[in-house]
């Protein structure tokens, strides 16, 4: 049997509206609550993986270094000096004057009249071979001159002793000092007379076997 369907008050169809409308509201909402928390998932992903996802840092290489470089070692002293001459056999040959070196000194540059001022010769060989030289008392001179060279006032052959020989083997580059006193006074041959020097400048200069040295300046005040 088929019941008669009879017409209903519209308050039933407005309700039903409002629960489909209110239905399907709820629906909409949580399809919006999901994406929105599916989409928040997806972006702070990305920042956590590149915090898990960070490599270890490298150590430093510890493999030696290549032995295949081709650059030269550095040139040793020895390999840069230049060579040294050999001695031909047999005793050394006498020096020439090329080999011998003469140098004047005075100890001080001033002094005071009355005082002795300390003059020195130094005789080297100056070659690249040991050589024999005679430097003995009766080859070695001082002497004291004006300060234009011109007048000689002093010499120390007029008093002292002039004897004896003194032949040395003399080695490359070395020096033989030998010293005196000069009592600031002139002499002359045979040392007979004597006069004192007053203030000024003077010249000292040295002679071994005729060979002079650069004149030196000193001053008496």
């Amino acid at each position: 049997m088929i019941e008669p369907t009879e017409p209903r008050p519209a308050s039933v169809y407005w309700r039903r509206r409002a629960i489909a409308l209110g239905g399907s509201l709820v629906v909409l909402l949580l399809t919006i609550w999901l994406i929105a928390g599916l989409v928040g998932w997806s972006d702070s992903q990305p920042e956590l993986q590149a915090v898990t996802s960070t490599p270890p840092s490298t150590p430093p290489s510890t493999a030696p270094p290549s032995s295949s470089s081709t650059s030269p070692p550095p040139p040793s002293p020895e390999s840069s000096a230049p060579p040294v001459p050999t001695p031909p056999p047999g005793p050394p040959a006498p020096c020439d004057d090329a080999s011998v070196n003469v140098v004047a000194e005075v100890a001080k540059p001033n002094y005071e009249v009355g005082q002795q001022p300390e003059f020195k010769i130094h005789v080297s060989n100056v070659g690249t071979l040991p050589c024999t030289k005679d430097i003995g008392r009766s080859l070695r001179e001082l002497v004291v001159t004006s300060a234009d060279g011109a007048t000689q006032l002093w010499s120390s052959n007029h008093c002292f002793a002039t004897e004896g020989t003194e032949v040395r083997v003399m080695r490359p580059r070395e020096v033989f000092t030998y010293s005196l006193n000069w009592a600031g006074s002139t002499s002359d041959e045979g040392c007979r007379t004597h006069t004192r020097v007053g203030p000024g400048d003077y010249l000292l200069t040295a002679k071994v076997a005729g060979k002079a040295s650069n004149p030196v300046v000193f001053r008496l005040s």
